[in-house]
């Protein structure tokens, strides 16, 4: 499944990737609802699920992310890369580290919005 992930005030309530201004765009990949659900709870936190396919972000990652020493998110791309949803597959944690690295550095921009994550 790919998805998404974007930057969006609360409102918002795209529900394809055409739709999303690409200048929102924060990153995105291969990734299930489980894996971005291991992801949230390696931060402690829960989505909200606004339809199927578009989740907004808890504003708790959000600032965590933004604040969090780059170390600390590789330490916790391992954690990730460890999680159920991960099982059977032959994930690279280094892979994981860079997605949340482009995430984080591409949020930055944005960090008066909040993340929201689309699936399709």
């Amino acid at each position: 499944m790919d998805v998404i992930f974007f930057a969006a005030n609360n409102d918002c309530d795209f529900s394809s990737f055409e739709d999303i201004p690409e200048s929102s765009i924060l990153g995105g990949g291969n990734f299930t609802k489980d894996h971005i659900g291991d992801l949230l709870s390696c931060f402690k936190c829960a989505s909200s699920a606004l339809s199927d396919s578009l989740w907004l972000l808890p504003l708790s990652f959000s600032e965590e992310l933004a604040t969090i020493n780059d170390n600390k998110l590789k330490d916790i791309a391992g954690y990730w890369s460890e999680e159920g949803s991960w099982e059977n597959t032959k994930v690279n944690s280094m892979d994981l580290v860079g997605h949340l690295l482009e995430l984080k550095y591409a949020y930055l921009q944005h960090s008066d919005k909040r993340i929201f994550a689309l699936f399709q």
